[in-house]
């Protein structure tokens, strides 16, 4: 074992140790104040004390049994990392997923097995947890499309029809809880812009009964740990922090539209079996998951384009493979890619068997967006099972929390220490220079969580966020400022607010456009922005109300007035252009090629 790995380990197990340590003074404390320390010697006072020894030393123990394994899969034959394989804790629900390179964590305890499997690999059970810190699975054979059985064609129609059939023997038609760990970044031109991770929780009410024909449909969510990096995308007020719906969805087998219209190519489910016929089935091989046989099943839309007044439009093209086992017809793996003429989205679900019941233990989707200037946006989403659990105990209500409620989690560093997760290795170095300069993730994490605070609920103590805002963003961002109140003078200033968003989209992550009210009552205030939609994403809001000392210190003398500052916090014009007029746009790129310059 490597000598950072003894540190990581020792580090939980100390962290650990000395939680049970300070409960255990704690409860001898409570036996035992200061009143009361003389009738510690009374027999009944001794009776208490010994059952704190004895479940402080059994708690203790269990505690030090349980270590962090790290590992790495490879290929027996080749040695290249193997991604996305299954790694379990055998009788047990509990496990984890390979990353990209290979790379695995695991919390395990005591003599655990663990086993691993992996689509067209032999699986292995390994006893030995020296044995688990490199993994080599030897590839099982795979079979060419051109095999016969029983000297009759294999018709992919018939097996993707049963293996629908199949669904609610193969996967759990009864309630269930999954914990999931969640991972987003997205880049821009290859550079990173941001990281955000969580534990969460979903509850199926009746598992695989039926389909979903989107997230949430009789099933709850929560989210009960989250971290995220410094954000360099503009994400404040407006903009959803989790794409929950988007990668559960790339479960197919769980998730179906309803309808065989043309999909959109980000938001909706797959609509395979209700569109059924307008796809083409093919044959593609047989290979091998967990010793059983599996069908590659080829498919493709058959649609490619419809007539508009325009002109043709083509419409997202899909395709895809389904592994299906030979003997029980179930779904072990999917993968599907949409693309149009600028969008292309990636995604795959990998499932894998807890006694005689198939449940999802990777999802995968990664999306791309082109621009005619070779400039490219891209993302990633991915859901790794951590555990499942039975029985309506574990039931709960829920949802997609928003901006808001995820504020109420505060961030526990030593929860992502202690637990199994994703590997972020690669991720971490780069994430690490490109959206905090150098600032470790770590910091990253209580940095961008004081920046939510400072950002979200404008309408509570406004002028003390504005404050910490504008001092934020010395060196960060150049700063528009509005300072508006209702009712409005004229038809003109509501026109300069929607000005402001046409420039926001525009200038999105080059400037930043913040809107100050005088508004003293928060009701109408906030009812002002959701009746001219001021919660666009990359716009920020706040009420400071009448007599400000952001107005004494501005010299606002009517509204609305705007305010233009510089990157680094100086004044460039305190009566600048008022967003319609279009020689506000020169000096908005003025300010970011000097931005840039340094």
């Amino acid at each position: 074992m490597h000598l950072d790995q003894k540190k990581f380990i020792q580090s939980g197990l100390l962290f650990s140790f000395e939680q049970l340590y300070c409960s255990f003074l704690k409860g001898i404390f409570a036996l035992c104040n200061e009143d009361s320390l003389p009738a510690c010697h009374n027999q009944m006072m001794m009776k208490n004390v010994i059952k704190w020894f004895i479940l402080f030393f059994a708690v203790s123990s269990t505690a030090f049994s349980q270590h962090v394994i790290e590992g790495k899969i490879i290929d027996k034959e080749t040695g290249e990392p193997i991604p996305f394989a299954s790694i379990g804790v055998v009788g047990t629900t509990t496990g984890t997923t390979s990353n990209l390179d290979g790379q695995f964590s695991l919390t395990v305890s005591g003599s655990t097995s663990i086993k691993v499997t992996c689509l067209g690999y032999e699986s292995l059970v390994i006893n030995s947890h020296e044995e688990m810190q490199f993994v080599q699975l030897k590839s099982a054979a795979t079979q060419l499309n051109a095999v016969l059985i029983t000297n009759k064609a294999i018709n992919p129609n018939k097996i993707v029809r049963r293996a629908i059939s199949k669904i609610e023997v193969n996967y759990n038609s009864q309630p269930f809880l999954q914990k999931f760990f969640y991972r987003h970044y997205s880049l821009k031109n290859s550079v990173y812009e941001k990281l955000i991770e969580a534990s969460v929780d979903i509850w199926k009410h009746d598992g695989y009964r039926f389909t979903r024909k989107n997230f949430g449909e009789k099933e709850e969510a929560r989210v009960t740990q989250l971290r995220r990096s410094l954000d360099i995308t503009g994400m404040v007020q407006g903009q959803r922090p989790l794409w929950l719906g988007n990668i559960l969805q790339a479960d197919i087998v769980g998730y179906q539209a309803t309808e065989s219209n043309p999909l959109n190519i980000f938001e909706e489910p797959s609509n395979l079996w209700t569109d059924f016929p307008s796809y083409r089935f093919t044959f593609d091989g047989i290979t091998n998951y967990d010793g059983q046989e599996v069908y590659k099943i080829g498919y493709v839309h058959k649609k490619d384009s419809v007539l508009r007044t325009s002109g043709y439009k083509i419409l997202p093209h899909v395709s895809g493979s389904l592994f299906i086992t030979s003997d029980t017809y179930a779904f072990v793996k999917t993968e599907e890619v949409k693309y149009d003429e600028v969008n292309t989205v990636h995604s795959s679900a990998y499932y894998r068997k807890y006694g005689d019941k198939y449940y999802p233990y990777h999802l995968l989707s990664e999306g791309e967006n082109r621009f005619m200037d070779q400039r490219f946006n891209s993302f990633h989403l991915e859901l790794m099972s951590v555990e499942i659990r039975h029985g309506e105990a574990e039931r709960f209500t829920g949802r997609e929390p928003d901006r808001d409620e995820l504020l109420n989690i505060p961030y526990d560093s030593m929860f992502w220490t202690n637990h199994a997760i994703l590997k972020t290795t690669p991720l971490e170095e780069d994430i690490i220079q490109d959206l905090g300069g150098g600032i470790s993730l770590n910091r990253q994490f209580y940095l961008y969580r004081q920046y939510e605070l400072n950002v979200t609920d404008g309408g509570n103590r406004g002028e003390e966020k504005f404050n910490w805002f504008k001092n934020d963003s010395n060196g960060k961002r150049i700063l528009y400022l509005c300072f508006w109140e209702s009712p409005f003078d004229s038809f003109s200033d509501v026109l300069e607010l929607e000005y402001i968003k046409r420039l926001n989209q525009l200038y999105k992550n080059k400037i930043t456009f913040v809107l100050l009210s005088f508004d003293n009552d928060e009701t109408t205030w906030k009812q002002l922005l959701t009746k001219y939609n001021l919660f666009a994403d990359g716009i920020i809001n706040y009420r400071i109300g009448k007599g400000s000392e952001a107005a004494g210190a501005h010299k606002i003398k009517k509204t609305p007035t705007f305010v233009l500052l510089s990157k680094d916090g100086s004044l460039f014009d305190l009566d600048a252009k008022r967003p319609s007029d279009p020689l506000l746009e020169k000096d908005f790129k003025f300010l970011i090629e000097q931005s840039e310059k340094k």
